[in-house]
């Protein structure tokens, strides 16, 4: 009986102690990331997409194949976002809405609503128990441009409910989220291509030429 109740007990502090660490997930996250020596996570401006951003993206895309035109183009945050909610779009079913954009230096951020029913529950750790079928999820990394002129999008962040997983995890985590059109950790953007090169900042996404002048 004393075996019972101490297995009981047990649980109900561990129980507990998932509770506590859901509800104080911001100050848990900070004394991680201070424990393993990380910095503080750099803050982004998130934006939804703009109702003529895919149309301002396109033209100023397009402006880049034109003999004689520019070297690069410019585009926003609110822009980007409206070419990777288009992107996102052509996925049946809808796994992952609610897109929003922020730019690090040489990172975007994607936020949105991501589709978590088909992820088995021991890919998820310590959240296992307190995740539902829909889940806010950011998904971060770099864009670059590859030998056929594509923009890959490589996933180096992922967090779900505010709380990151190791970079270790993320390949498999990737795999069973589902996030539509990955290949090798990487997802294509091909509202973006062909193209030379693109660069990432916090003022916006340079994207280059990909044949000289």
């Amino acid at each position: 009986m004393r075996a019972l109740f101490a297995r009981v007990g047990c649980l109900v502090l561990l129980l507990a102690a998932g509770v506590g660490a859901f509800i104080y997930r911001e100050q848990v996250v900070a004394v991680y990331r201070r424990a393993r020596g990380l910095p503080p996570p750099t803050r982004a401006e998130y934006v939804t997409a703009s109702p003529d951003g895919a149309r301002r993206a396109d033209a100023a895309l397009e402006r880049l194949t034109r003999r004689g035109g520019p070297a690069f183009v410019d585009l926003g945050a609110a822009d980007l976002a409206a070419l990777v909610e288009s992107a996102l779009a052509r996925t049946r079913p809808r796994v992952f809405d609610s897109v929003r954009v922020g730019l690090l230096e040489n990172e975007i951020r994607v936020r949105g609503s991501l589709d978590v029913s088909g992820v088995p529950r021991n890919v998820l750790g310590p959240l296992s128990g307190a995740i539902g079928p829909r889940e806010p999820v950011e998904i971060g990394g770099p864009l670059r441009a590859d030998s056929a002129g594509r923009v890959l999008w490589r996933i180096t962040a992922v967090s779900v409910r505010d709380f990151p997983f190791p970079r270790s995890t993320i390949p498999s985590l990737i795999r069973q989220l589902r996030v539509p059109g990955v290949e090798n950790g990487e997802v294509p953007l091909p509202e973006l291509g062909p193209v030379g090169d693109v660069r990432v900042s916090p003022d916006g996404v340079r994207v280059y030429r990909s044949a000289p002048r």
